[in-house]
């Protein structure tokens, strides 16, 4: 009788932890996000989810490129359901290795069809365009004197003066710095895009793992310039650093994306939170803590933030060309700059 005892209160302990395990009927799954945005704005947007859809989520922050890794490596066994954030190059090279999951989410036919997949296999949430931050006390005090003026262009940062004073993102861990990378291929062609890189090259201190970090560098005068999108410039700008942003012409852009993970955990809630990041109310959240410019024309641009219509962006700027040549692009930077 002991031994029947023994084996009963085992077999109830099992069903107790099962139970623990595996959710309740009716219960919402939780979702797993892997997104590149900041980390607080993340946080933001998984609250306002959670508020407005019951569905519990958490999420792993991380520069864009490393998340293309990561889901790369976990492609047998995905974690994650929902990629938030970086350029949509970096959605549409997982989505050319069969990693994405193509969904029409209602609110997309208030997305314009250049901001979102063909085949929907992610979607676009926010714009933004590449610019050159300037630590301007720090540029008039040491520069100006020598008779150098704040860079404009891309040619502009070619400038011995600069050496050592530069500092951008590593194009293999950052969608930022891919999207540079890829600006300057696009823009002059791919040998005298990398002679261009090479020149560049040599006034570069180093290399960051994430793309705002530039941005934050020359705000508090680590260093007197920094490559980011335009957005991560103005938040430390907002904030009273003394940072100065300038759009060179044919600056490189992004489509901030979101996309589902094939084979994720929680599917369905994956479905209910694109549908959500695309609505106009979340696109007013994140406009409003972000200063990205929506992608929905019924979303206000933020104050103090230039609309895209005003920047002179790179023309025909080809994202399918970018995640198509990823792998070749990433070999040849590591290959010259490691």
């Amino acid at each position: 009788m002991k031994g029947m005892w023994r084996i009963l209160v085992g077999f109830a302990v099992i069903a107790l932890v099962a139970g623990m395990l595996v959710p309740a009927q009716g219960q919402p799954q939780r979702l797993m996000v892997y997104g590149a945005i900041h980390e607080t704005e993340i946080a933001k947007m998984l609250e306002a989810f959670t508020k407005a859809t019951g569905i519990p989520a958490e999420f792993i922050r991380g520069s864009s490129g490393e998340l293309v890794a990561r889901i790369k490596a976990e492609r047998a066994s995905p974690k994650a359901d929902v990629k938030l954030g970086g350029p949509a190059d970096s959605h549409e090279a997982l989505a050319l290795e069969g990693l994405l999951m193509p969904y029409i989410p209602p609110e997309s036919k208030n997305i314009d069809r250049r901001f979102r997949s063909p085949l929907h296999y992610w979607h676009g949430f926010y714009l933004g365009a590449l610019g050159i931050a300037i630590n301007k006390p720090r540029f008039d005090k040491e520069l100006k004197p020598k008779g150098v003026d704040y860079p404009r262009t891309w040619e502009d940062l070619l400038n011995p003066a600069f050496k050592g004073e530069i500092v951008v993102a590593n194009p293999a861990t950052s969608g930022t710095a891919f999207t540079f990378v890829a600006t300057q291929l696009q823009r002059l062609g791919w040998e005298k895009g990398w002679e261009y890189l090479t020149a560049f090259h040599k006034n570069v201190n180093h290399y960051t793992r994430s793309g705002a970090a530039p941005a934050n560098m020359a705000a508090t005068g680590e260093f007197i310039i920094g490559i980011a999108f335009g957005h991560d410039i103005l938040k430390p700008a907002k904030q009273g650093y003394p940072v100065m942003l300038i759009y060179p012409p044919d600056t490189g852009w992004e489509i901030g994306a979101v996309s589902i993970i094939k084979r994720g955990p929680n599917p369905e809630a994956a479905k209910k939170f694109v549908n959500w990041v695309l609505t106009r109310e979340a696109g007013k959240l994140h406009t409003e803590i972000s200063l990205r410019i929506s992608v929905r024309p019924d979303v206000p641009v933020p104050e103090g933030v230039i609309p895209i219509s005003q920047i002179k962006l790179l023309k025909n700027y080809d994202l399918s060309w970018a995640a198509r040549e990823r792998n070749r692009i990433l070999a040849e930077w590591e290959r010259r700059f490691k």
